[in-house]
């Protein structure tokens, strides 16, 4: 006999009161099942062991607070020796409970179940770190698409189960894709599509100690964070949001030309009228005319800025007009009317 399907009535979900998605680590971890990326050699383990310190002990990571709990690492590449030098290195003593784990079974053979005893002595655990992703994998099963979604199937299940975030360390692919840092993910998208959260490490090179870590997900917005390597740990330098990212490379007579429509509301002309309301002399009319174009629903529409264009005998006429979301006191709210 069939089991009946479940579900929920989308007009109790608009008030039904949800908690908001958690952070292990505030800002830039969410709970939730993530995988770790990067090269050979550029310092992921390094970093996770960091973060399994910093969440032992309920201190910071990469700069941000991190929530205190027990921990596991899967150190199954490691050695106890390499291990323990790591620590020497790292710490003098660690406030919290982390353990190392050196040897467990694949996924197809009853990791998750093992898992499950585990948590079941240890249930104060928070973060399971496992180092790396392919050693828990079944190396004679088929690395399809369906495969590597359903390897993490298993994990996310565990992990919504039992509360518990879970970051795997991956590697990356030796040809580099220059469309995206995220499709550089060893695997196929089954991967990326079923984790929360991909983080991709590249260093500069492998004598730098700098490197760039790069973030996006479900609860994440797309991050960058230039970070380097002292003292044996990763430390944050600067953190760019998406939002950030693209305002750098927006060209800055925009950000002008917005200031001018927001003061004025309405405008119509030429691009060169424009240019020389700006005192802008240094971007050529047809490159203004561009970047309008080409920004206009983006940075244009979300400042509240109308654009259309016309061509005419004599002109070709650049039209703005900025709709204010305010109150002009009158209980209505402008328009762009």
């Amino acid at each position: 006999m069939l089991e009946k399907l479940n579900y929920v009535d989308a007009r109790e979900l608009l008030v039904c009161p949800l908690n908001r998605p958690g952070f292990l680590v505030e800002e830039i971890i969410p709970n939730g099942v993530h995988m770790l990326c990067g090269d050979e050699k550029t310092g992921k383990s390094w970093m996770m062991l960091d973060l399994c310190i910093s969440v032992a002990e309920g201190t910071e990571f990469l700069g941000y607070p991190a929530q205190q709990g027990e921990v596991a690492y899967f150190c199954l590449e490691d050695t106890l020796e390499r291990m323990q030098e790591r620590l020497f290195l790292m710490t003098d003593a660690i406030e919290g409970k982390l353990r190392l784990i050196f040897k467990a079974n694949t996924l197809t053979n009853g990791l998750c179940d093992q898992i499950h005893l585990y948590l079941e002595d240890h249930p104060l655990t928070k973060l399971i770190v496992i180092d790396t992703f392919q050693w828990i994998r079944d190396s004679s099963r088929d690395c399809s698409y369906a495969g590597d979604y359903s390897d993490i199937a298993a994990l996310k299940e565990l992990s919504r189960e039992r509360g518990v975030t879970i970051i795997l360390i991956h590697h990356v692919k030796k040809k580099e894709d220059s469309r995206s840092v995220f499709n550089n993910a060893s695997g196929t998208k089954g991967l990326i599509g079923a984790v929360d959260t991909t983080y991709i490490l590249s260093k500069e090179s492998d004598e730098s100690d700098r490197a760039t870590l790069y973030a996006r997900g479900r609860d994440l917005i797309y991050t960058e964070m230039a970070i380097r390597f002292r003292d044996f740990r990763w430390e944050l330098i600067e953190r760019k949001t998406q939002e950030q990212l693209r305002r750098e490379k927006t060209p800055p007579v925009l950000f002008q030309l917005v200031d001018h429509i927001k003061t004025v509301k309405r405008w119509e002309g030429t691009a060169t009228e424009m240019l020389a309301e700006l005192g802008e002399t240094e971007v050529a009319a047809n490159v203004f005319s561009k970047y309008v174009n080409q920004y206009r629903l983006s940075l244009l529409l979300d400042e509240g800025i109308e654009y259309s264009y016309q061509k005419t005998r004599e002109k070709r006429l650049m039209s703005f007009q900025f709709c204010d979301d305010g109150d002009d006191g009158d209980g209505e709210p402008d328009s762009c009317a």
